[in-house]
């Protein structure tokens, strides 16, 4: 059967990946959890090639364990997350506490090893068994959940990031955040087509494709992915983050921060800066914007900016989450984009390539550049440009 034999080379491909993401030097811890990831769902896969393989015959016990034991994928790939927005993870044996999600899946298989009947259902009737839909379920809402608190964590991380540095393309995990996302609706899917499963409206063959096919992508999405990810906490990174971090005490206000307003303020209202003191820093901070331009360093931090200042590091965090009302990291590339828009207007400038401004503005990309430009002004560069070149 077609179906069967692509399901054994999918799982043999799962393998080969976790050996392969094992041996990358960078992102070790990060990196042997998703090998663990990829290795349960590879194991899934298996699991359904050699059911598929004798579906006239009672699945051994080990083989009824095995299937469940994709609950750990949830814990493992949120670990993973955790491993890459971390600074000080560490493999720890209180991690095991994860494991209870299998907790579930063992007293279900104890009640039903009770039942002598259920022992000798072959694998196509243990497909449409209600009990079999039902851990299938738990799974899906295990895996959703952990997906959802793995995006919560990340889309922190990010908020984090621009707390401390001017740029944070190459750090800030979009790709996982997108593909946690991904993890969610694919939950939520299976758990639509289990209900459906339950009701005799989906043949277990239609199920078995589908999980096929979306069990295949995740693995190759996450593993590529997990190969290109280069290593995430650089000596750099780690300082910056580290002179921010008294500062990011509540993770539970840290999203609203990025909109500034009452909230930030009501964050600092303890704190040790009076408002007098609050408008000094500011004062000085737009001096040396405006005079010094240091925005066009395109590795601009914090740390460097506080130093330049003779601030600490969470004083200047405060001043600009309750003065500006943003984050270091939009007050920067708003006066990135305002250099930008001068050389777009300036005549001197006309014949300079797009990348060139943008680097020379302080940007890392082009395609930053124009992420930020058209947020802040509405309009692409190219488009800003000829408006004024038409003008004149």
């Amino acid at each position: 059967m077609l179906l069967n034999q692509i399901f054994l080379a999918a799982a043999a491909q799962g393998l080969l990946l976790c050996v392969v993401v094992l041996t990358i030097p960078t992102n070790r811890r990060a990196n042997l959890l998703l090998a663990v990831y990829l290795g349960l769902e590879s194991l899934h896969l298996l699991y359904l090639h050699i059911v598929y393989l004798e579906t006239g015959q009672p699945p051994s016990a080990l083989l009824r364990f095995m299937f469940g034991l994709r609950a750990l994928s949830g814990p493992a790939v949120y670990l993973y997350v955790r491993a890459l927005t971390d600074p000080s993870f560490r493999l720890r044996s209180r991690l095991l506490l994860h494991t209870w999600v299998l907790l579930f899946s063992l007293g279900w298989f104890g009640f039903l090893s009770t039942r002598e009947d259920w022992l000798t259902y072959s694998a196509a009737e243990l497909w449409g068994r209600p009990s079999t839909a039902l851990l299938a379920i738990y799974q899906s809402l295990v895996m959703g959940s952990y997906a959802i608190a793995a995006h919560h964590r990340l889309q922190q991380h990010q908020l984090r990031l621009q707390r401390a540095l001017s740029a944070v393309d190459h750090v800030n995990l979009g790709w996982l955040k997108r593909l946690m996302g991904l993890l969610v609706a694919v939950s939520l899917l299976h758990l639509a087509l289990e209900a459906l499963r339950l009701l005799h409206l989906v043949a277990p063959p239609v199920k078995g494709s589908l999980n096929l096919s979306v069990t295949m992508l995740l693995i190759y999405l996450i593993a590529i992915g997990g190969l290109r990810q280069p290593q995430v906490f650089s000596a750099g990174l780690r300082s910056a983050l580290a002179a921010v971090e008294n500062d990011d005490e509540d993770d539970g206000e840290t999203a609203s921060l990025a909109g500034g307003g009452e909230t930030a303020t009501a964050k600092y209202r303890k704190s040790g800066l009076d408002e007098l003191r609050r408008e000094q820093i500011w004062a000085q901070l737009c001096r040396l914007l405006d005079n010094e331009q240091v925005y066009l360093e395109a590795g601009l931090d914090l740390p460097t900016l506080a130093r330049a200042l003779e601030v600490r590091p969470q004083e200047l965090s405060e001043v600009i989450n309750t003065t500006h009302g943003g984050t270091f990291y939009q007050l920067i590339n708003e006066r990135r984009i305002e250099a930008a828009r001068a050389m777009l207007r300036d005549p001197a400038f006309q014949g300079r390539k797009l990348l060139d401004i943008a680097l020379s503005s302080g940007f890392n990309s082009q395609s930053t550049f124009y992420s930020h430009f058209r947020r802040l002004t509405g309009t692409t560069p190219s488009a800003y440009r000829q408006r004024f070149q038409s003008s004149e």
